[in-house]
């Protein structure tokens, strides 16, 4: 075994080890709470502990991403000839951003009853383009998946 996959596997057991203590913790300490508790005071006995569960996702949403964008300009310096490959998928990825954001909306929408501070045409645009961005992307796969199935019927 080589020294980086090694190295992947220890980050990869240590990161499931954490996640497996936190779920741990959230049931151990929400084991206790009856379930016809109301909404508000199993948000004040519930908030710590979600508040971590946020923290540690965004930890290893951070991780992802530092992975996703490393890797490719590391692949990119080490293989030259494969380096139009990366930036070809990296083009591709903008455009469907740019797509998704000039199909997104930023309308500030008018809901009965929500006095929020995140109704504001930026967060809106920003939440917009996610969304088209997802939509996009999984019509893709969905569209590559056919073709693959149907190309092989043919050959």
């Amino acid at each position: 075994m080589s020294n980086i996959s090694k190295i992947t596997s220890i980050m990869l057991y240590t990161l499931m080890a954490i996640s497996i203590i936190l779920l741990v913790m959230f049931y151990k300490a929400t084991s206790d709470i009856p379930v016809d508790t109301d909404f508000d005071t199993q948000i004040d006995l519930y908030g710590g502990i979600l508040d971590m569960f946020i923290g540690w996702a965004y930890v290893l949403m951070g991780i992802a991403a530092v992975a996703a964008l490393s890797f490719p300009i590391i692949r990119m310096f080490t293989r030259p000839k494969e380096a139009v490959k990366s930036l070809l998928s990296f083009a591709v990825v903008a455009v469907v951003i740019f797509i998704a954001y000039t199909l997104a909306d930023d309308k500030v929408l008018h809901l009965i009853g929500y006095d929020g501070q995140d109704n504001v045409p930026g967060t809106l645009k920003f939440a917009g383009t996610m969304l088209w961005s997802a939509y996009i992307l999984l019509f893709g796969v969905i569209g590559s998946i056919l073709y693959v199935e149907i190309s092989k019927i043919f050959k």
